[in-house]
């Protein structure tokens, strides 16, 4: 995989998006900005080796988009293809068209640098088997402790659902491990059974940098557990869901 990880911004008629790319470019972003999606298609295939994420303001065009995420998605590679809608939020008809587009984030207006950082570093992580649920995992930012027995390992909750996590931490467990995770949700601690699914090294730079830890999933939770995790769930996807 190469060592750039990009990505490409495709803006529609308004170019409501320019300001975005140079954002992404202060961050320390390799960006690539397409005024339209003939400009997009161009770049991808160009630099389809560097690509990890689309951006697409909410107005841009359904079909380039849906072309441009085959020609990423087609490539035989664990590396990230995620597409992020980022814009003022449109109609429940349009949120509707881009998911089935393929685009799996969004990130609406209004939002700050560390929302935007927090989503680009979960759409630019790398994707694996285990995680067959990705697009339904929002960002957040909990806290979480995992046990094993007595031991214990402390880290931060970087994407959640009902079924799963993916937990920041600098030694996470390994793969296939059992273990009891605790949630911070809300002023309450939620706790499941869950097994590691598999596990990262840090990677990336600046903005774009994704950080070592593990992906879970539940094995045994509560009723009333998930009713609260999927009441927070509903509110971060009124923020970062398409």
């Amino acid at each position: 995989m190469s060592g750039v990880r990009s990505a490409l911004v495709m803006d529609d008629a308004k170019g409501g998006l320019g300001q975005v790319a140079l954002q992404l470019i202060r961050l320390g972003i390799s960006t690539y900005y397409a005024k339209d999606a003939g400009e997009a298609w161009l770049l991808a295939q160009q630099e389809i080796s560097n690509i990890r994420v689309l951006l697409v303001s909410p107005g841009a065009d359904l079909d380039g988009i849906a072309r441009i995420l085959a020609l990423l998605r087609g490539q035989t590679s664990a590396t990230p293809h995620s597409a992020v809608a980022i814009g003022a939020c449109p109609d429940e008809a349009t949120r509707a068209a881009l998911r089935e587009t393929g685009v799996e984030w969004a990130l609406w207006e209004p939002y700050d640098e560390s929302a935007l950082r927090m989503v680009l570093s979960n759409a630019m992580a790398p994707v694996f088997a285990g995680e067959s649920r990705r697009a339904e995992r929002l960002p957040t930012t909990l806290l979480g402790r995992a046990f094993k027995g007595l031991h214990r390992k402390d880290g931060v909750i970087c994407s959640l659902s009902t079924d799963g996590a993916f937990l920041e931490m600098a030694y996470p467990y390994e793969e296939g491990t059992r273990i009891t995770l605790e949630i911070d949700v809300e002023g309450v601690s939620i706790v499941a059974k869950a097994e590691v699914r598999y596990t990262i090294e840090r990677g990336g730079t600046g903005a774009s940098e994704y950080p070592a830890g593990m992906g879970v999933v539940f094995r045994e939770i509560t009723p009333a557990a998930r009713e609260r995790l999927a009441r927070y769930l509903a509110e971060q996807n009124r923020r970062f869901g398409v």
